[in-house]
């Protein structure tokens, strides 16, 4: 007990707190996180700050959420784990800015895959600005985030071997990632029960918001596995089985919370985006605990 009390009342933590150098690696986060805006700047269409204030645009609010959410866990787990060590904190902060601007890129290229495959029955940029498309925006919001956590979970894998080696990891990662967001769609939009495209762009916030919610589940369970094993036969194998358990996630939702209903009836039907969002917090909370089971 006088061990435990001793631990309690160390200041040992204290010092290493003031004299740390962990606040050089937080201030370069900071500079990161500004720089991420003018870097996703260049590849839209419009002007954010005027979207987000003269506008009141909350597609493009929720989008930008999802977005900055990505950024920060990305540079997260680069400061955590990016790279190769150097013997300076210098170029051990360079490794770290030139981890997450490669990583930004790809989070980047991510949207234009969501449009180009996930969400490509319509023109995303009217929707957004035009339409002012909430579910749009919670696609692309899942999108990010969930890209990010799969390109973060690669970072933390990689096994060394330079930077060639680490990033073609990271890209192979990545390329699979998107495939099973891909996989996902085609998947979901067979066994949803409604034309998700459609009801999406008839304004259908839920549908939306179940969609993307969906998107961060399979990341996680994604991600996961790209943290515990370096296979990728076992990822290969591991995808399938964890499209098969959220959509069993939706089968759970309709018998246990809602009995007396059908989810796909409640969000096409109804618009209830409630019952999305009970969804989506479904599938979110099964993959973690999924996750843990095998971490």
């Amino acid at each position: 007990m006088n061990e435990h009390i001793q631990a309690w009342l160390d200041t040992t933590s204290v010092v290493e707190i003031f004299t740390s150098s962990a606040f050089l690696y937080f201030a370069t986060g900071l500079l990161l996180v500004l720089l991420a805006k003018p870097i996703k700047g260049l590849t839209t269409r419009y002007h954010l700050s005027e979207e987000l204030t003269k506008h009141d645009n909350k597609a493009v609010a929720i989008a930008t959420a999802g977005y900055i959410f990505g950024v920060l866990t990305i540079i997260r787990g680069v400061m955590i784990t990016g790279g190769t060590p150097y013997e300076t904190i210098w170029r051990d902060l360079i490794s770290v800015a030139t981890w997450t601007v490669i990583s930004l890129v790809l989070l980047l290229l991510s949207a234009w895959i969501n449009r180009k495959f996930l969400l490509n029955r319509f023109e995303m940029h009217k929707e957004l600005i035009t339409d002012r498309n909430v579910g749009t925006g919670a696609v692309l919001a899942g999108t990010y985030i969930g890209t990010a956590l799969m390109i973060s979970a690669s970072i933390s894998g990689t096994t060394g071997g330079g930077y060639a080696l680490e990033i073609l990891d990271t890209l192979v990662y990545f390329i699979i990632g998107q495939l099973g967001f891909i996989l996902l769609g085609a998947i979901y939009q067979r066994t949803c029960g409604y034309d998700v495209h459609d009801e999406i762009e008839k304004n259908n916030e839920g549908a939306g918001v179940a969609f993307g919610a969906t998107l961060i589940a399979l990341a996680i369970l994604i991600s996961g596995q790209i943290r515990r094993d370096d296979s990728l036969v076992a990822l290969a194998v591991w995808i399938p089985i964890s499209l098969l358990v959220l959509l069993g996630s939706r089968w759970l939702v309709d018998l246990i919370i809602l009995p007396d209903a059908r989810i796909h009836d409640e969000i096409a039907r109804d618009r209830n985006w409630g019952v999305a969002l009970i969804e989506g917090a479904a599938a979110i909370g099964i993959a973690l605990l999924l996750d843990a089971t095998f971490s």
